[in-house]
């Protein structure tokens, strides 16, 4: 049941987003960039893959929300925690920037 509430709070927010005041025409250079720790469960289980994310980036250059687009389950939180930590180059509007984290283990 909670994921279902997840998914839906999910679609609304991202339906509010793109009917808010974002562009997503301009790119934003990234001025600090937190790896993401690889979870441990996903690490025990072999999960590899690219969570991909868009992130809505305040005109101070703080990311205020992450939304996950696609990827391993196992993965999109430590990928949404990553990209929480960010910091990109102040603008005069919020952006919506697509950002795609790889997890891969050694070999």
């Amino acid at each position: 049941m909670q994921n279902r509430w997840s998914f839906v709070l999910g679609i609304l927010l991202g339906i509010g987003l793109l009917a808010g005041p974002l562009h997503g025409g301009d790119t934003r250079k990234v001025t600090k960039m937190v790896k993401p720790t690889y979870p441990v469960l996903a690490f025990q289980q072999r999960v590899e893959g690219t969570v991909k994310l868009q992130a809505v980036i305040a005109t101070t250059g703080n990311v205020s929300n992450v939304i996950v687009v696609s990827g391993p389950v196992l993965l999109q939180a430590a990928a949404v925690e990553c990209v929480k930590q960010w910091q990109y180059e102040p603008a005069r509007d919020t952006t919506l920037v697509p950002v795609s984290i790889d997890f891969k283990l050694d070999r």
